[in-house]
């Protein structure tokens, strides 16, 4: 697997600052999604031909059934843009503290299976979807990537993180079984080393060993995340023929998305009793 390098990024400037209220240039747009408060703790922006989605709660990003379907509809959003030609890649993008700490423990320790089972199954397909979005998706890993904050990493086309991106799947370490579906997102995406070690003992990768390891595609100094990122999806929105990405990438990807596919429907059976 190639491995990806540090880069010293231009420092952030406000034009580049999205997903906050009142911070890009003109020529951008900022929202909250149509119809939600201004509590949701996800934002969308549109800067040019670049969309991008911001996940905030104030707190770690927490992959709830809520903040699911906040994600989704923030997607819908940039897909129907790009259905008319008007965004061209999109960035996914954390909050200053992290970019996601993964599933909301209170559901599966509420003790309503169905709940969990849905929130499991809401959060490989958001994996799928990124796998297979009609445009680039570069992931801005602003801090931490725990859990399926980490597979939801794992599903960007490209990566951009910093010495403080710690990636790491946890479950092992807090006794839960790994599902098949973040088994292959894992396997799709990382080198045979790194895999087991991930999956069997939890290991935790951070700076070049996560570029080393499949979970960042490079790493650029703290701070400088989220400009980097903007400037990688800028150049991909400029030189890359969307059609063409996609369908090359699904053919890449096939056998994975096949077995993430086949983990979720067994998702009832592999946890249904647990």
């Amino acid at each position: 697997m190639d491995q990806g390098r540090r880069r010293r990024s231009p420092p952030r400037s406000p034009a580049l600052t999205v997903g906050r209220p009142g911070t890009l240039s003109s020529i951008a747009s900022n929202t909250r999604l149509q119809g939600e408060s201004m509590s949701s703790p996800v934002t969308y922006a549109l800067n040019e031909s670049v969309a991008t989605i911001t996940l905030d709660d104030g707190k770690v990003n927490v992959l709830s059934p809520a903040m699911q379907q906040h994600v989704n509809d923030a997607l819908d959003q940039a897909e129907q843009a790009a259905a008319a030609g008007e965004v061209k890649a999109v960035v996914l993008a954390g909050n200053d503290r992290v970019l996601s700490a993964g599933f909301d423990l209170s559901v599966f320790n509420s003790g309503d299976a169905a709940a969990a089972l849905g929130m499991l199954s809401g959060g490989f397909e958001l994996s799928i979807r990124l796998l297979t979005f009609p445009v680039p998706v570069v992931i801005a890993a602003t801090g931490p990537a725990i859990a399926m904050g980490s597979f939801m990493l794992l599903s960007g086309d490209h990566r951009v993180g910093s010495p403080s991106s710690r990636c790491q799947a946890n479950e092992v370490a807090i006794g839960m079984v790994l599902p098949i579906s973040a088994i292959e997102i894992m396997r799709m995406r990382l080198t045979r080393a790194a895999f087991q070690r991930a999956v069997a003992l939890a290991a935790v990768f951070s700076g070049d060993a996560a570029v080393s390891a499949g979970w960042l595609d490079e790493i650029v100094e703290d701070g400088n995340v989220l400009a980097r990122a903007h400037e990688v999806a800028a150049e991909f929105a400029a030189t890359l023929h969307v059609k063409a990405h996609r369908a090359s990438k699904l053919k890449a990807r096939d056998d994975g998305l096949k077995a993430i596919r086949a983990g979720i429907v067994g998702l009832p059976e592999e946890f249904g009793n647990s």
